[in-house]
């Protein structure tokens, strides 16, 4: 059914616009200042909330582990009869990985009920029956294996060293790939410079596709003295250099969304959003027509959301609720 519907999407779409979600409308729900979780709104929630849609990375669990209460109030909304899905722009494991992590940390979830940006990007070329090859600038056990199995080639992922130290050389040494159709960036801890001239490169062919993962600037870590990059990181230098814009795959696009919605014939007025960050979880939330929820446990903090005119907030990337953590909601419910 998931590749039915990406083809009949990807048929009415222009290859320069996103493929998914296009018809969706904002939420109408913006207007209230955000409200900090309590007793009482939780009930509304609850009673007007029949999906959850968590992000995974600074709402379940962080580069340290688990996040306290998360999996109990998870678990607490699985018995009163709520669905749950976990929808994560992390593009460094595919969804049989995250079905093996979300059961290690207890979450049994299932495979259809996983969206992540690997397996969206592999099923959106399938979906446009690219036959050419991508070149790749992420990981091959994550965007590899997702292009394993819809049979598209590719080349990129690993080290690529630095050849020559001048301009001079790397115009002279430098070879790609004639294959080469699409540039598709995701995470990437072997990105180089060389990596970004051949990314750059192959995007001056104008019918060369250009796809990210995502534009996350940063993965939630909290309590560190640590900024890990994300791959934002990855994909601004090869916008820049190119003077492209990708498509993006992920949050706060409404790719997945749109894949869930019609898979599992969801309302989005009766879906809540709960993620960390302003400009992927509650922006995607609104983009969607989603209640959301942000909590404290990853990037957004709530000076984010009081302070709007110092941090660029808008109305559009405003929670209608927030908390510190998963745990606060699972104490009210």
């Amino acid at each position: 059914m998931i590749n039915t519907l990406l083809r009949q999407l990807k048929s009415s779409t222009s290859t320069s616009r996103l493929i998914l979600g296009t018809h969706l409308q904002p939420s109408r729900h913006i207007t209230r200042m955000a409200q900090q979780i309590t007793r009482e709104n939780a009930e509304e929630i609850l009673q007007n909330v029949d999906n959850f849609l968590f992000d995974c990375d600074g709402v379940l669990w962080d580069g340290n582990g688990p996040i306290k209460g998360s999996l109990e109030t998870v678990l607490r909304l699985k018995e009163l009869g709520k669905r749950v899905f976990y929808v994560t722009n992390n593009s460094s494991q595919t969804r049989e990985h995250y079905v093996k992590k979300c059961s290690n940390y207890g979450y049994n979830a299932k495979k259809d009920e996983i969206l992540c940006t690997a397996w969206i990007a592999a099923e959106y070329l399938r979906s446009a029956n690219f036959k050419d090859k991508v070149y790749v600038m992420g990981k091959k056990e994550s965007i590899g294996e997702e292009l394993d199995a819809v049979g598209i080639k590719y080349t990129g992922p690993g080290p690529d060293p630095i050849v020559g130290t001048s301009y001079a050389d790397w115009l002279e040494n430098v070879k790609l790939d004639p294959e080469v159709q699409c540039v598709l960036v995701g995470f990437d801890p072997y990105i180089s410079y060389m990596k970004l001239i051949r990314a750059a490169s192959y995007l001056k062919k104008p019918d060369c596709l250009f796809l990210a993962t995502n534009r996350d600037g940063s993965l939630p870590v909290k309590n560190a003295n640590i900024c890990i990059p994300g791959t934002g990181c990855m994909v601004s230098p090869v916008s820049l250099a190119s003077g492209r814009e990708p498509i993006v795959m992920g949050k706060p696009a409404p790719n997945m969304f749109e894949v869930l919605r019609k898979v599992h014939n969801l309302d989005p007025s009766r879906c809540m959003m709960v993620g960390d960050r302003l400009d992927t979880d509650i922006l995607f939330a609104k983009n969607c027509g989603m209640q959301s929820m942000l909590v404290l446990s990853g990037i957004s903090t709530v000076d984010d959301i009081q302070r709007p005119a110092e941090t660029a907030v808008t109305i559009d990337t405003r929670p209608d609720f927030y908390a510190e953590n998963l745990a606060c909601l699972g104490m009210f419910i």
